[in-house]
């Protein structure tokens, strides 16, 4: 069994048994990219398959793969479409609907239950299952037994109601809704330490319902589960007949702060499986929206789009496929260059519409921004940590990103006397150079490293790379340089996972998705790198003291306009009269920090200067 959970990119795969078939297509998904599979595991395959699911299971590792193992349909009370042999062989251990019918779904309270699947986890990891992976567990749906009553509920058998202490009441009320969660939770508890005692590891998928009869309102409680290793869910937003977008991003975001929390890895589950071509935007929105949220692991069900399977698969099935592919699991760069199926006219549509698409897909970006917000906190204070110390901040980028750095690090100069060699941008290429030569310059992984090098770089400066797909050959090595030599490198990325993010101390993943047109970066993956190097480079100016609340006290008054605008500033920041203002910024040589303190605290000009020296030129400092 695997020592660690790993994998990012995962699909499940059921419904072959011949082994020569199921290699040809693991063969087929480490080609695209997958990291990992989940192999359904019946009552079927237990009683009949067990040597075979082994050497299924040797095949997937064979080629690398993490494998994971799901009780499909298992007494009818995980998900899936299998059907149970325990529930026929045991009917007294079902549930017990409320109007007195037993059903054919097992009782998770029923000790007899919770053996046999004590027993099937037993099977799972002795065929070599990395996580046993507990697929949807819930209490039984009346019409997947045939009641066509949704109200119906379960479960009064004599187990449970033992275990409540009483008789139940008539209705599912809020003590019956809270006895049912605690008794999924105690489940789930027990079966996962179980497998953690045989050295396994576990992962738990919930349904993405948090009230309701089916849904988990503590998620906390199952995550905090001493066994759990995955936290996971599903949210199929078709199934549920929400929009994908917003469905994902809610249980996408719950899922990672529960996850969190709790010190486990997070995974996602997206569809492909009765999606057809116009779908398919969805599913696009759905995966952005995963990783805009940081799931650690995104996996999709299932291989082929569920193509074989006439009951999940429609006639767009392996177009579906393919894009699910290229979207979780093929090279990062794939996603930055990634074509959405629903622009394929984009051509023939008119300005307006074409002017209203791409503000739609324009406002999505400072969301993705402000998600990656803890990650630029923390690049903006090592900044500020190194910058006293003669420090650096130090940008490189190629093509737009290298464009948009030189200009953050032209304007640090202007608005807040920063001098020119502490704020740096490196352009592949030279930033004299015309556009097409600084493209081409990109590849040349040989000049970044040598550029950089010349710049002697130290401990003390942060060198940030600046790539869209996280792999351009120019900026990895200037950051592999950088890093080499002491300095403290971050990546500024639009793709999750890149290269680039893996090499850095620190990387700022802010993933917009698929541009308009298909690969201009220039679009939403440049806007998103401006607000986010506007965000690095004022914020460390803010902390290092270049303003003095919202007033730009160090702004470089090289015209009539921005003269005017340091008289402003002065009147602004003391309250003075417009003569009295402009006579203590004659005395201070035109310097609005040393006129504000002057004013402020009462003393001259020399005096003022005296104050900013021994407060690290901060105004505020100077003034205490």
């Amino acid at each position: 069994m695997g020592s660690t959970v790993k994998g990012n990119a995962g699909c499940a795969y059921f419904g072959v048994r011949l082994v020569r078939h199921v290699e040809r297509d693991l063969d087929d998904l480490v080609r695209r990219g997958f990291t990992g599979v989940l192999h359904t595991y019946s009552e079927n395959d237990l009683a009949y398959y067990r040597d075979t699911m082994k050497r299924i299971v040797e095949a997937s590792h064979a080629r690398g793969l993490e494998v994971q193992m799901n009780p499909w349909g298992l007494g009818r009370t995980f998900g899936g479409e299998a059907e149970s042999r325990f529930v026929t062989m045991n009917p007294d251990a079902c549930q017990v609907l409320d109007d007195g019918r037993r059903v054919a779904a097992a009782c998770l309270n029923n000790p007899r239950y919770r053996s046999f699947c004590a027993e099937w986890a037993d099977a799972a990891l002795d065929a070599g299952a990395d996580l046993v992976f507990w697929d949807e567990p819930h209490w039984v749906v009346p019409e997947h037994v045939g009641v066509d009553d949704a109200t119906r509920w379960s479960c009064r058998c004599d187990v449970c109601r033992e275990r409540f202490g009483r008789d139940f009441p008539a209705e599912l009320d809020e003590e019956v809704l809270a006895f049912r969660e605690a008794s999924l939770v105690d489940f789930l508890g027990e079966l996962t330490a179980h497998v953690r005692g045989q050295g396994g590891r576990n992962t738990i998928c919930l349904l993405p319902a948090v009230e309701g009869a089916h849904g988990v309102q503590n998620w906390d409680a199952v995550a905090s589960l001493p066994g759990v290793d995955v936290f996971a869910t599903d949210p199929y937003w078709k199934s549920f007949g929400e929009e994908a977008g917003p469905f994902v991003r809610r249980f996408a975001k719950l899922l990672v702060e529960t996850a969190s929390r709790h010190g486990v890895a997070s995974e996602l589950w997206v569809p492909a499986f009765r999606l057809t071509a116009a779908d398919i935007p969805d599913l696009e929105d759905a995966v952005s929206a995963a990783r805009a949220a940081g799931v650690e692991r995104v996996w999709v069900w299932a291989y082929e789009a569920c193509a074989h399977m006439s009951h999940l698969a429609t006639s767009d099935s392996l177009e579906v496929w393919e894009r699910a592919s290229e979207l979780l699991a093929a090279p990062t760069q794939r996603i930055t260059e990634a074509a959405r199926a629903d622009h394929a006219d984009l051509d023939l549509r008119s300005s307006v519409e074409l002017v209203s698409l791409m503000s739609v897909q324009d406002a999505t970006v400072p969301s993705a921004v402000a998600a990656a917000g803890d990650d630029i906190a923390a690049a903006v204070d090592e900044v500020v940590e190194r910058m006293p110390r003669g420090g650096r901040l130090i940008y490189v980028g190629a093509g737009t990103s290298g464009r948009i750095a030189a200009v953050d690090a032209a304007e640090c100069e202007s608005t807040f006397s920063m001098p020119a060699e502490r704020v740096v941008a490196l352009v592949a290429g030279g930033a004299a150079a015309s556009a097409l030569e600084q493209e081409s310059a990109e590849d040349d992984v040989s000049a970044g490293a040598r550029e950089l090098g010349q710049l002697a770089p130290s401990s003390n400066d942060v060198v940030v790379g600046i790539s869209a797909s996280g792999r351009t050959p120019y900026v990895l090595g200037a950051v592999r340089a950088a890093r080499d030599a002491g300095s403290l490198t971050v990546a500024l990325v639009c793709a999750p996972g890149s290269e680039l993010a893996a090499l850095a101390d620190r990387a700022i993943e802010v993933v917009v998705g698929p541009e308009l047109v298909a690969g201009s970066t220039r679009l939403k993956a440049g806007t998103a790198q401006k607000l986010v190097l506007n965000m690095l480079s004022t914020v460390s100016m803010i902390r290092l003291g270049k303003t003095y609340g919202n007033l730009m006290v160090d702004v470089a008054a090289s015209n009539e306009k921005l003269r005017e605008r340091v008289r402003a500033i002065v009147r602004v920041a003391t309250g003075a009269e417009e003569r009295q203002a402009d006579e203590a910024l004659e005395a201070a040589g035109g310097s609005a920090k040393v006129a504000i303190v002057s004013l402020l605290a009462g003393v001259d000009a020399a005096a003022a200067r005296e104050r900013l020296k021994s407060s690290d030129d901060n105004v505020r400092g100077a003034l205490r």
